[in-house]
């Protein structure tokens, strides 16, 4: 959800009057309604992000900022998502997918690689493109954080499809519990 981030402020005051926030959390909704109530066009609403209570095609955007990646904060294996996980993923994007309207656009922003988040994103079900873009300065230090922006109504790019389906396959089997070997010794270089 929002959370208390100034986002939604800091849309308004850049000209965008039309802002819908939700969260979870009736006590942060609660604050956020007091703290923003000067700013005409900003709404606030609890809500479940798995199950948006908007009618269908009702947004050109939806963004989310580090919101999705609460749905893996339990995962420990970031390469092979537990089912209930991949489920919930799965849940939430096909609601954003249903309140956009046919040209609409998805942006997320988080700090989940391409090679992780992708996948989830890249499903045929969604009808919706998927582009996204490294940012940040990785060599002074920081972190890279990801923007993903999906389009509605345009297609997926074939290699993005062939991700997507990844993800339901089943993941390969563990190592035999005997295997022992050491591979990085093995190397002759």
């Amino acid at each position: 959800g929002c959370g208390n981030s100034a986002l939604s402020h800091d849309l308004h005051e850049l000209g965008y009057t039309d802002v819908t926030s939700i969260d979870f959390s009736p006590a942060c909704i609660a604050a956020m309604r007091t703290r923003y109530a000067g700013c005409p066009g900003l709404r606030w609403a609890v809500m479940d992000i798995r199950a948006l209570a908007f009618p269908d095609a009702s947004f050109d955007v939806v963004l989310e900022k580090g919101t999705l990646d609460v749905l893996m904060v339990e995962e420990t294996d970031p390469w092979d998502v537990s089912p209930q996980a991949a489920a919930a993923m799965r849940r939430v994007l096909a609601e954003v997918s249903r309140v956009l309207r046919p040209g609409g656009c998805f942006i997320s922003i988080t700090f989940a690689q391409p090679h992780f988040r992708k996948p989830h994103y890249a499903q045929e079900a969604f009808g919706w493109s998927l582009r996204h873009a490294a940012c940040g300065d990785g060599d002074a230090g920081a972190f890279h954080y990801f923007l993903y922006v999906m389009r509605k109504g345009q297609p997926l790019d074939p290699r993005d499809a062939a991700l997507g389906r990844r993800l339901h396959q089943p993941p390969p089997p563990p190592a035999p519990p005997d295997d022992d070997e050491d591979y990085l010794l093995a190397i002759q270089l």
